[in-house]
C-alpha cells in the first residue's frame, strides 16, 4: 500500500516485458504478506518548523513536504501479465526517503488486494471534495487512521514472516546504493538500529532479508519504523518498487534459490588455496596455487568480499596466509574444526549479507555436500575450477570507486555490529571499547553548508527546534557575543564527519542552541560536549541552558538530568536550567575530546 490519499495518479510506463514477468513470478510465489503504508518522507524530518526555513520545502496537498519529484505514481499493469503487486514509480529528490510504520502482521494476498482497491476508491472520493482545506483535513485524518491501524494490529496472529522482501527495478546504467534502516519508535530500544545496504544494479533487483536477522536488532512486538534511503541518486532517475513487505512464501524455493549476484567468496585452504595439507606438510612444503593472488586481488577490486572456512588450527593457518602475503585479502576468516556450514552462517551474520549471495570453494566433495544439504542457497564450486572465477557471469561487474570502498564498508559495519551483539559487559563499557573521538571547532565559513543542512534535518536531537537559514548562520558567525561550535566525531569503525552544532551566548554564560545528527545517537557524544563546555565556562560563573522540550527530543534532553542541571523556569515547552559554579562536573571519560580554533 502507499499514500493513495495523497497521490492517486496512475501512469503507463513502457517497462521491459521481462521486468514485468519477474515482478509477476515473485508475487505468485508469495503466500502471505504484510500491509505496510509507504509514505513520502525526509531524512531527519523536522516538520512543521522546517517548512518555514528549509530551501527544499515544496508543499503537498496536505501541507507536508514533497520529497519525490512526482510523488508516488502507480504504474498500470499490462493486460498480458498474469498478476503482479502494485508497481510504484518514485523519483527521489534530495533527502527523500520512502518510509512506513512497521508491522510484520501477515494477511492473504487476496485480502490485501481488496483493501488496496477500496483505498483507491476512497482516495478518489476525497479528491472530489471541493473545499481545499476540507480535503486537506480528510487526507491528514486518513494518514493518522492508517498509522494507528498498523500499530494496533501488530502481532495479532501467530504467522511469522520468512523475511523482508524488496523488489526494485533500476532502469539506469549505474549501480545505486540503497540503505534499509529499521528501528523502534521508542529510542531506548534502538540504540543501534537494524541497517542493511542494498546495491541496486541496473535492471531487476530482488533482496530477501531473513526475518530472524531483523528480530535480533528490533523489538518487533513494539512499534517501529522502516526507512528506505537511496544514496546520491539523481532526481531524474526513477526507481520502480514492487513488493516491499514482510512475506511468507508458498515454498522454500524463494529462500533457497541462489542469488544471481555474488557478494562473498568463501575459500577452503588445503588443496584449494594452496597445494598440500598444512597439518601434515607444514608451511615450508605448501605451494600457493598458480594465479591465486591475482584472483583474490581481482575479486576485491570489483567489490566482492573474500573470506575463509577451513578446518585447521587458526594460528598456524594465519601464519601460512601471512607467509604467502595474502592474509589481508580476507574478512572474518573462520578457521576451526567445526562444520563449515556453521562457519558460513557466522560469516553471513558478521557481514550482514544474505547467505544466498555466497560462493563456497572447496576441493572436498564431502564438505561441498555438507553445505549443499544444510545451506542449499549457497553456490558451490570444486576447487579444480578456481581459475574460472574471474570469468563467472555473476562477477562481470564494472570496477568503480564504490567497488574499491566496499571491503572497508563491510568491515567497519561488521565490526560495529558484532561488538554490539556479542559484548557481554554493560553498554557504557562497550562504548569505552569504541575509541570515540570528538573534535570541537569554532564555526568557519567552510562549515556553513553542512551546518545549514544539519539544522534543517536534525529533529530528535535538536534542543531548541531552531531551523537556521543560510543568512541566519552567517549572522551567528559575525555576532561577537556568540561562540558557535562545530562538532566532528569518529570512532574505531569510521569517521562520521560533522555531526553537531552548538551556540553559547558569552555575555550570559548561556547555551542557547545544541543539535546533533542521529548518526551519533546513544554514543554519549552530547555528554562529552556538555562536560567540555562546563569545564570551560564554569570558570566564568554559573552556566545556563535554555531549550524547548518536545516529544521527539525528550530522550536526548535526558543529558541535562544526567548532569543534575536545576530547572529554574518551566513554562509550556520552554525550559531554563542552571548548573552552579561550585558543583562538581561528572566526566565518564568515554570519549576523547579535542578543541581546535
Amino acid at each position: 500500500m502507499y499514500e493513495s490519499e495523497v497521490y492517486i495518479k496512475t501512469i503507463q510506463e513502457n517497462l521491459p516485458q521481462e521486468i514485468w514477468e519477474k515482478f509477476s513470478d515473485t508475487y505468485r510465489g508469495i503466500k502471505h504478506r504484510s500491509m505496510l503504508h509507504w509514505t513520502e518522507h525526509c531524512t531527519e524530518c523536522a516538520m512543521p518548523s522546517c517548512f518555514k526555513t528549509c530551501d527544499l520545502y515544496s508543499p503537498r496537498i496536505d501541507g507536508k513536504c514533497q520529497r519525490f519529484v512526482e510523488g508516488i505514481e502507480r504504474v498500470i499493469q499490462p493486460n498480458e501479465i498474469n498478476k503482479a503487486s502494485q508497481i510504484l514509480k518514485i523519483q527521489f529528490k534530495k533527502w527523500g526517503v520512502l518510509a512506513t510504520q512497521g508491522n510484520n502482521e501477515l494477511y492473504d494476498c487476496d485480502e490485501i488486494e481488496e483493501q488496496e482497491r477500496n483505498e483507491l476508491k476512497l482516495a478518489k472520493l476525497i479528491h472530489l471534495v471541493p473545499p481545499k482545506f476540507i480535503r486537506k483535513k480528510l487526507i491528514q485524518k486518513r494518514y493518522s487512521q492508517k498509522k494507528k491501524k498498523i500499530i494496533s494490529e501488530q502481532n495479532s496472529s501467530t504467522k511469522t514472516p520468512d523475511g523482508f522482501l524488496l523488489e526494485i527495478y533500476n532502469p539506469s546504467k549505474t549501480m545505486i546504493p540503497l540503505g534499509l534502516v529499521i528501528r523502534n519508535d521508542d529510542l531506548r530500544y534502538s540504540k543501534i538500529p537494524f541497517q542493511y545496504r542494498i546495491e541496486l544494479k541496473p535492471g531487476y533487483n530482488k533482496e530477501i532479508i531473513p526475518f530472524d536477522e531483523i528480530a535480533k536488532r528490533v523489538k518487533i512486538g513494539m512499534s517501529y519504523r522502516i526507512n528506505l534511503i537511496p544514496e546520491d541518486i539523481n532526481s531524474e532517475t526513477p526507481l520502480y518498487f514492487g513488493t516491499t513487505e514482510f512475506v511468507q512464501f508458498k515454498d522454500n524455493k524463494q529462500l533457497s534459490q541462489a542469488a544471481k549476484k555474488i557478494k562473498c567468496i568463501v575459500w577452503d585452504l588445503d588443496n584449494t588455496m594452496w597445494e598440500g595439507t598444512l597439518v601434515e606438510d607444514g608451511i615450508e612444503k605448501l605451494k600457493l596455487k598458480e594465479g591465486i593472488k591475482e584472483i583474490l586481488k581481482h575479486v576485491e577490486q570489483i567489490g566482492i568480499i573474500n573470506s575463509i572456512a577451513s578446518k585447521n588450527n587458526y594460528d598456524t593457518a594465519m601464519a601460512a596466509l601471512k607467509h604467502f602475503e595474502i592474509d589481508e585479502f580476507f574478512l572474518y576468516p573462520k578457521i576451526s574444526w567445526l562444520p563449515k556450514s556453521k562457519s558460513l552462517k557466522e560469516i553471513a551474520l558478521e557481514l550482514n549479507i544474505n547467505i544466498n549471495t555466497f560462493l563456497f570453494i572447496d576441493d572436498s566433495e564431502f564438505e561441498r555436500k555438507e553445505i549443499e544439504m544444510t545451506l542449499p542457497q549457497v553456490r558451490l564450486m570444486d576447487a579444480i575450477h578456481y581459475q574460472t572465477i574471474p570469468k563467472l557471469e555473476a562477477l562481470q561487474i564494472p570496477v568503480t570507486n564504490e567497488s574499491a570502498k566496499r571491503k572497508t564498508f563491510y568491515a567497519n559495519e561488521a565490526k560495529r555490529r558484532k561488538l554490539s551483539y556479542d559484548y557481554e559487559g554493560e553498554y557504557l563499557d562497550f562504548l569505552h571499547t569504541c575509541n570515540i573521538e570528538l573534535e570541537i571547532e569554532s564555526l568557519k565559513k567552510e562549515h556553513f553548508e553542512r551546518v545549514y543542512e544539519l539544522t534543517q534535518r536534525t529533529n530528535q536531537m535538536n534542543f531548541s527546534g531552531n531551523r537556521y537559514t543560510k543568512d541566519g548562520i552567517f549572522n551567528i558567525y559575525n555576532d561577537p557575543d556568540l561562540s558557535a561550535y562545530v562538532l566532528r566525531c569518529k570512532d574505531r569503525f569510521g569517521d562520521y564527519g560533522i555531526i553537531g552544532f552548538g551556540i553559547i551566548k558569552k555575555s550570559k554564560n548561556l547555551l542557547i542552541d545544541l543539535m546533533f545528527s542521529c548518526r551519533i545517537q546513544s554514543k554519549r557524544v552530547e555528554h562529552a560536549f556538555i562536560t567540555h563546555v562546563l569545564e570551560r565556562y564554569l570558570k566564568l560563573g554559573d552556566f545556563w541552558v535554555q531549550y524547548n522540550h518536545t516529544e521527539k527530543n525528550k530522550f536526548s534532553a535526558q543529558v541535562f538530568n544526567d548532569f543534575g542541571f536545576e530547572i529554574i523556569q518551566k513554562e509550556g515547552a520552554f525550559r531554563e536550567l542552571k548548573f552552579g559554579q561550585n558543583r562538581d562536573i561528572h566526566n565518564d571519560k568515554i570519549i576523547t575530546v579535542t578543541e581546535s580554533k
